[in-house]
């Protein structure tokens, strides 16, 4: 006879919920130390000496996940977190097999094979940081890392001060926030690329997703939408402002439909396919014609964009450079006096292609805006997919423009804001809500009440 008295009847009945065993704070401390000293490598004068090597010190949250596991060895958990590396190395075996396929059949293409791999073990250790955040913090994760990065941007600011002095930092401060991002100085030097637009990601989730039932959750999403446009304004990236109002309007207009599964899959598609109308505008020249017929400050774009005409084809047959070729491009034109410094390309969606070409290409933006929303919205929920798809769809703008698809940090939070986000739907998912009991678990309950008492009395 099945015991049912761990479920509480009535209408002030909370709802089951399975023993949930928390990190122990000294490992969840190493955990947000590890997190903080990585994202320190983004200060300048760190950056300038040691390139992306302090990040690796991320690689500290599989130490803490091991220490975890010997103090409580839960293998469930364990279990639920690994299961999201095969989806997620999907990616990376598509970056190293097209990349083979290049340089064994263009042994001229390999002068950036060293390059290439530090970029592919990096993407790897995005991976590994963000399934082991969450195997250690769950749906907490994202704030523990959302803290982290905001603890390290707070000690950039404060090893900055003493080159400015404490007045003349304070005033960069505030004319920056007045004037919306305007500012020299001390603010010019706390242009962190990276970090900024990940706090663009955090601002999509505490504005339209982050849980507000109660009043710690109301105040842990009021401070999250202060910090992050704090942190966005001091980090000069204005630009994302408007690409996160955009999300958010798309995510509000995705959520009146019954059944928005449909349209998160369709603006996957829609990118995908745009990505290619996208790449023959910037080749034709009739995007830049069109942005500087609008006045658009272009700030050397136009020049970038041009100069890789001769090294690649826009054909489906195109076979690509290889994993950072572009960079030894770019490093070419600079030699030859084409341009004053060795820029970035300033376009992923060209770039990728270019590295890639049309078949790894293809394989990149197929997983990352079809294969992904779909993983999300048929393994989770239809509101992890569109979160998913909120913060790619924000990074996209990036993309177009910018530099940011294989940044670290960025990639770290495509990856883990959704994940822990769907530790929550699981959570949920598994509590046992409150419901009238039938008739016959009323009378097993009765019985069961029954013997108690006559087991007491005989006693």
């Amino acid at each position: 006879m099945t015991n049912n008295r761990h479920i509480r009847y009535g209408p002030d009945a909370e709802p089951f919920q399975e023993k949930v065993r928390k990190c122990p704070a000294f490992i969840a401390f190493i955990a947000v130390a590890c997190t903080i000293l990585a994202a320190l490598g983004d200060w300048k004068t760190l950056n300038d000496a040691y390139g992306a090597l302090p990040k690796a010190v991320a690689l500290g949250t599989i130490v803490c996940a091991f220490l975890n596991f010997l103090v409580a060895a839960d293998f469930a958990k364990l279990k639920k977190a690994m299961g999201f590396f095969p989806v997620f190395l999907l990616l990376i075996a598509v970056y190293i097999l097209i990349s083979m396929y290049i340089w064994v059949t263009d042994f001229s293409r390999t002068s950036s094979i060293s390059r290439a791999g530090q970029k592919i073990l990096f993407q790897t250790i995005t991976i590994i940081y963000a399934v082991f955040m969450c195997y250690l913090f769950e749906e907490k994760a994202v704030n523990y890392l959302f803290f982290s990065l905001c603890a390290a941007n707070a000690a950039i600011m404060l090893l900055e001060m003493p080159r400015y002095g404490f007045a003349e930092s304070i005033t960069s401060v505030v004319t920056c926030i007045v004037t919306f991002g305007e500012a020299e100085g001390f603010v010019r030097s706390l242009e962190i690329h990276d970090i900024t637009f990940l706090f663009g990601q955090f601002l999509i989730y505490y504005l339209m997703f982050a849980p507000r039932s109660t009043k710690a959750e109301k105040r842990m999403k009021r401070w999250g939408v202060i910090l992050c446009v704090f942190f966005m304004l001091v980090g000069l990236k204005r630009s994302t402002f408007p690409a996160v109002l955009l999300v958010c309007i798309y995510v509000k207009l995705l959520r009146l439909p019954r059944k928005p599964q449909k349209f998160i899959l369709a603006t996957g598609i829609g990118l995908f396919l745009f990505f290619y109308l996208y790449l023959w505008l910037t080749r034709s020249g009739i995007l830049v014609a069109f942005l500087e017929s609008l006045g658009v400050d272009m700030m050397g774009r136009d020049v970038l964009w041009s100069l890789p005409n001769d090294y690649y084809q826009l054909s489906p047959l195109w076979k690509g450079l290889g994993f950072e070729a572009v960079t030894d491009l770019v490093n070419m034109w600079h030699l030859e006096g084409l341009i004053n410094r060795a820029y970035p390309l300033h376009n992923d969606i060209l770039r990728i292609f270019i590295e890639l070409g049309a078949l790894g290409f293809t394989l990149w933006a197929g997983i990352n805006y079809i294969v992904y929303p779909n993983y999300w919205i048929k393994k989770h929920n239809t509101d992890t997919g569109l979160l998913y798809m909120a913060i790619l769809a924000y990074m996209t703008v990036t993309y177009l423009t910018d530099n940011t698809a294989f940044y670290f940090w960025s990639s770290i939070g495509l990856k883990l804001i959704p994940m822990s986000f769907s530790y929550r739907i699981l959570k949920s998912g598994s509590q046992e809500r409150w419901r009238a009991p039938t008739p016959e678990e009323s009378a097993n309950e009765i019985w069961m009440i029954g013997m108690e008492r006559r087991a007491e009395n005989a006693e």
